[in-house]
């Protein structure tokens, strides 16, 4: 049981392979390129722009969002067929995933080089982050369901001026399936290799005016990696109000039940761990939420929402027997946390001319969390426990300013008072210019963002501190979107800069414990290609470089590759069928385990494929294989990913 994500010795070596990152993704924008400008004069196929809720308060089309954004939609999802949220993500530009071995183990989502806790994670717009863990509060993506999601929004930056706390870095937001006009009922099955299987129901239509969505699903990950077990049951549902043409209520929730395997954290993992039994986790999950609209006029509109989180999580682990990188090890543990948070918005949104549209409103917060542990500490118990509750209440504002010269300009500040600590003022700014002679759109971004230490970090009997500080962050980006020809191509390329302070990090001691003590910066560029030649095909292509620094040290940072990229392919050559092509690459990464040390990971590419075959509007067939070509590679020390993996599932809709 590492005490934080960052438990281990800082990282970030660079790796040594650039041809290969060129060799793989420059080479295929490349092939790409000029098979575009070959169909420069076809039509331009049409696109509808989804509206992202989660990078402003004010709703705003995603190509005319000031922020970095990105939007996996349902039709991405079902074509990918990916088999969970986490290689979902996986092809996102700005985002490393990481993920030991297979799905019983902690998976961590790095936003820019930022440690896994400064993104804060939301589903149907509760956040779902649990200070009570070691991790510092991060949130573990292997626990969603990937059948009960509409749709994610990634915005990359700090989002504090809209969320307060945990948005140093980005943000993440889930929007589970919501209702139809018409009735639909489906049940599907499938399984694979290493023993994996899936069933879920879903049901979705009218309720009299309204309208739900229902879905219930039981996961079995198998085997796929020695030691690694992983088990859920989830539930989701909602249901659309409208008590009039102006007014709308909607009420969402979520409970899942996981059970995980596998072995501990900086073990060394199956190919190194020296004590042979695993972490067993259990977890359930309850969110749930309401909110409420109201159009007063065309100008003025009012939002109330309401919303609740329950995390209780059961762990015992064997520990780690001492190593090179650590004499004493970590003694086998066990401990029960519980973590509530209920929360209230009310948000008014004006638009004073038809250009300027101003949020105001209030943000009440109310956390209560509490750990029971025990060490075992040379055969005999050592009982701790802390609880603590905190509250914040925060008023912000936002502002956007659109011309018709094609300048939009959005603007924010949020102040946070929480129990304990000195105000937090967050501002952002953001700018986006659209240049409709040459098909241009330049992006600007700066902000600031915080994040309270966690429960944990302030209260742990062992190694918490109550004289943590903040962390905080100061970011900034600047980026291009260029329109190539007529064929609904967009070529992008984003250059960012962030600074984090007063980052929370392990000091061995003696006495252990945690402290305030770096300063890191990361920064780097994103490069994007999308194209829809033709109706039937799309070609995705990202490459990412990010380098990370630790102010005053020669220390690197831990498990930030510095370059990744890769292309996904979607070809539907016909209505009835989707093939798809998924392409990435990792770069070399520095890692560490405690009877290891230090180790570089080697670079890697991985291709996953997958088929979906609809023979009558009743029927549909998946085939996917993961790691197409059994790549062997690892995201940790001594965890090997899962080899090639084939699955197959079948869904039956009525």
């Amino acid at each position: 049981m590492p005490i934080m994500n960052c438990s281990g010795p800082p990282c970030l070596r660079q790796p040594k392979k650039l041809c290969r990152v060129v060799s793989v993704t420059g080479a295929s924008l490349v092939v790409m390129l000029a098979i575009f400008h070959n169909r420069a004069h076809a039509q331009k196929p049409a696109r509808i722009e989804p509206i992202v809720v989660s990078a402003s308060r004010i709703p705003t089309p995603a190509a005319e969002t000031p922020g970095s954004t990105t939007v996996i939609a349902r039709e991405q999802i079902e074509a990918r067929q990916p088999i969970s949220t986490i290689d979902l993500l996986r092809q996102i530009p700005g985002l490393h995933i990481d993920q030991p071995g297979g799905r019983g183990s902690v998976s961590s989502v790095y936003i820019r080089g930022g440690d896994p806790n400064f993104t804060l994670v939301l589903i149907d717009g509760v956040k779902v982050n649990d200070p009570t863990n070691t991790r510092g509060g991060s949130f573990d993506f292997s626990t969603l369901d990937i059948g009960s999601i509409e749709r994610v929004e990634i915005v990359r930056g700090p989002l504090s001026s809209i969320y307060g706390s945990d948005a140093m870095g980005g943000v993440i937001n889930i929007v589970t399936r919501r209702g139809t006009a018409e009735p639909e009922y489906s049940v599907e099955g499938g399984g694979g290799r290493h023993g994996y299987y899936r069933t879920a129901l879903e049901a979705r239509g009218p309720l009299g005016t309204a309208d739900y969505a229902v879905n219930a699903a039981y996961i079995d990950a198998g085997s796929p990696v020695k030691g690694s077990a992983f088990t859920s049951k989830s539930f989701t549902a909602s249901v659309n109000i409208p008590p009039s043409d102006t007014t709308s209520l909607r009420l969402m929730s979520r409970y899942v039940d996981n059970d995980s395997e596998a072995f501990p954290d900086d073990s060394g993992g199956p190919d190194f761990a020296v004590l042979r039994d695993v972490d067993d986790r259990n977890s359930q999950e309850l969110t749930a939420a309401a909110q409420f609209d109201h159009e007063i006029s065309p100008e003025w509109t009012y939002t109330l929402k309401a919303s609740y989180y329950k995390r209780q999580e059961d762990t015992s682990s064997p520990g780690v027997a001492p190593g090179v990188r650590d004499p004493v090890g970590i003694p086998a543990n066990s401990s029960d946390n519980s973590f509530r948070r209920t929360r209230f918005v009310a948000s008014s949104l004006i638009s004073p001319a038809e250009s300027v549209r101003v949020t105001v409103g209030f943000d009440a917060q109310f956390e209560e969390g509490s750990r029971d542990s025990v060490l075992f500490v040379g055969g005999a118990p050592v009982p701790s426990r802390f609880e603590l509750d905190r509250t914040i209440y925060a008023p912000f504002v936002e502002a956007q300013y659109s011309s018709p010269i094609g300048l939009t300009i959005l603007g924010g500040v949020r102040i946070d008072f929480p129990d304990d600590f000195d105000p937090e003022v967050s501002p952002r700014v953001g700018t986006l210019y659209r240049i409709k002679s040459t098909q241009t759109t330049i992006k600007a971004n700066w902000g600031e963002g915080f994040k309270l230490p966690s429960f944990f970090a302030l209260s742990d009997p062992i190694v918490g501190n109550p004289d943590l500080k903040p962390e905080t962050s100061e970011s900034f980006d600047v980026g291009v979107v260029q329109d190539l020809w007529a064929t609904g191509a967009h070529i992008s390329a984003t250059v960012f800069h962030s600074r984090f302070f007063n980052i929370v990090d392990f000091d061995e001691g003696p006495p252990p414990r945690l402290v305030n003590r770096s300063e890191v910066t990361a920064k780097g560029i994103e490069l994007g290609l999308d194209v829809q030649p033709v109706d039937t095909l799309r070609i995705d292509a990202h490459l990412t470089y990010t380098e990370t620094d630790i102010k005053g040290t020669n220390e690197e940072l831990r498990n930030r590759p510095q370059w990744r990229g890769g292309i996904n392919t979607v070809w539907r050559p016909n209505t009835d069928l989707v093939l798809n092509l998924g392409m990435l690459y990792v770069g070399e990464v520095l890692d560490s385990s405690i009877p290891t040390g230090d180790r570089t990971l080697g670079d890697y590419v991985r291709v996953d494929v997958a088929s979906t075959w609809t023979p009558t509007p009743h029927w549909r067939i998946s085939v996917a294989v993961d790691n197409l070509f059994d790549t062997d590679y690892e995201e940790a020390v001594g965890f090997p990913a899962p080899g090639i993996t084939p699955r197959v599932a079948v869904r039956l809709s009525f």
